[in-house]
């Protein structure tokens, strides 16, 4: 057995060669959308130069280095270093964390994974990590974590301490000790340490921390503390999360949480896809739209919501799980009742939804099914189709072409909404101007940059409504 103090260059020594098929299997395919998250994070331009610490096999240096900044990685471990692809032309350099051979501000912005766990003083590894970037460079780091609630830490225990040790058993006798060693690791730091207490006392500013799978990781990000006195800006908490969302607190988070606009305008796709339906049956819309709201607008708002807070709600976290499982349930539980009456063609769509309502929030797949396609699909053409089936128990050419208007409607929604959601939930503070070929300047903040964007959403969250309302009245008058 690993010993829970082993030595990280003992430890990593002899599994370079496996390192990256292991980390897709033991973490299940999900590793690969938090490393997205961290790059995010770590919001690296094109002119940026970032170190990448504790770099491994350079996944996180080539995903850095595809935004198209440079990239340096360090690692104290020979064998992973050697493992790593050169074809994107990253350096590489091996040191220990603990004593970067790096000067002073060196670098614009770094990044770094599974770290603190290895190092005897966390405090001092990363007032070392804060030391090579320059003042008020981005800092983000990816670690596993423990989930908060009863039934996920139960369920996250089983698989640390049963399911890890044997999927690693997949790849080697190694991986099988990695596997069964990783559970004891993680809870032992959790138990001594708080991440944003050891970034705070390094000195780094603006800590902030997103969950990650329900609490199976985290990325905490911050930035290097400044050399001077500079102005403090606006904390993002002070704009709201959406143009939806009430003041945090009591009744008003549960409002907040159903996103009613969004809710609306995806459960008008159900209804459209009724009217073009080969029988438009009033009684089946009624429970179709009652399915999809407990799906979408309970069960996967509550899942999202569990994943790093997004829209800043204080509802607790047993009540969100409470809340995803009945919303989930119930949609299951009348979509079964409905194969009753339109036959087990319908189970083809309850197999989907259920897949679409779990791997959109957890960004299972390794994050593809977060893409801004396969949300136009999930909550655009996917209720179209659904609502059509349920309705006249078959897909009308016109069902068709409802669901490639849905698609390509939530595609833009996604487009503008992203924009929105990073001005809104991650932007500090704005600055610049806008020089007109007439002469005029004019100033730009975040409300001004917001206003656009979101007025064209909340007049698409209008037409989707008035388009579905038109296609029932014209069945209903035909």
């Amino acid at each position: 057995m690993i010993p829970t103090d082993v030595r990280p260059e003992v430890l990593f020594e002899p599994l370079g060669p496996t390192y990256e098929r292991a980390s897709k299997l033991l973490s299940l395919g999900l590793e690969a959308g938090w490393r997205r998250r961290l790059v995010e994070r770590a919001a690296a331009r094109e002119t940026d130069r970032y170190l990448d610490v504790a770099t491994g096999t350079g996944l996180v240096a080539r995903a850095l280095r595809r935004g198209g900044c440079r990239v340096v990685g360090v690692d104290l471990t020979p064998a992973m270093v050697g493992a790593a692809d050169r074809s994107d032309g990253i350096a590489f350099v091996l040191g220990r964390a603990e004593r970067l051979p790096f000067a002073d501000a060196s670098f614009d912005g770094l990044t770094v994974t599974y770290l603190l766990r290895y190092v005897d003083d966390p405090v001092a590894t990363m007032r070392e990590i804060a030391r090579v970037v320059r003042p008020g460079g981005h800092i983000a780091m990816l670690e596993f974590d423990r989930p908060g609630v009863l039934p996920l830490r139960i369920g996250w225990w089983l698989y640390t301490r049963v399911g890890l040790p044997l999927v690693g058993t997949l790849v080697s006798g190694q991986w099988r000790d990695v596997g069964a060693f990783l559970g004891r690791s993680i809870d032992r730091f959790c138990e001594r340490y708080d991440m944003e207490s050891v970034w705070r006392a390094a000195g780094i500013a603006d800590v902030r921390t997103q969950t990650l799978s329900l609490g199976a990781a985290a990325v905490t990000w911050g930035n290097a503390p400044a050399a001077t006195v500079r102005p403090v800006a606006a904390p993002p908490s002070e704009a709201r999360p959406a143009f939806y969302a009430l003041s945090s607190g009591g009744w008003r988070d549960y409002v907040t949480l159903l996103h009613a606009p969004y809710a609306l305008w995806h459960l008008s796709y159900v209804v459209l896809g009724a009217a073009l339906a080969t029988e438009l049956r009033l009684d089946r819309l009624a429970w179709s739209v009652l399915a999809f709201f407990l799906a979408l607008g309970v069960g996967v708002h509550a899942l999202d919501e569990m994943n790093g807070r997004p829209l800043r709600t204080r509802i607790p976290h047993c009540v969100l799980w409470a809340l995803a499982a009945v919303g989930l349930g119930g949609a299951v539980a009348l979509g079964l009742a409905a194969t009753t009456i339109l036959g087990p063609g319908m189970l083809a769509f309850i197999a989907v939804g259920i897949a679409l309502a779990l791997s959109y929030p957890l960004e299972i797949a390794r994050g593809r099914l977060h893409s801004d396609v396969w949300f136009a699909i999930g909550w655009g053409a996917f209720p179209v189709l659904t609502g059509a089936y349920a309705s006249g128990g078959s897909l009308t050419p016109a069902a068709v072409v409802g669901a490639a208007y849905a698609l390509a409607m939530s595609y833009a929604q996604r487009t503008l909404s992203t924009w929105v959601r990073t001005l809104r939930r991650r932007t500090a503070a704005v600055s610049g101007e806008m020089r007109m070929t007439s002469g005029d300047r004019v100033m730009l903040d975040r409300d001004r940059l917001i206003a656009a964007p979101e007025g064209a959403l909340r007049w698409l969250v209008a037409v989707s409504i008035l388009v579905a309302s038109v296609a029932v009245a014209l069945r209903l008058s035909a």
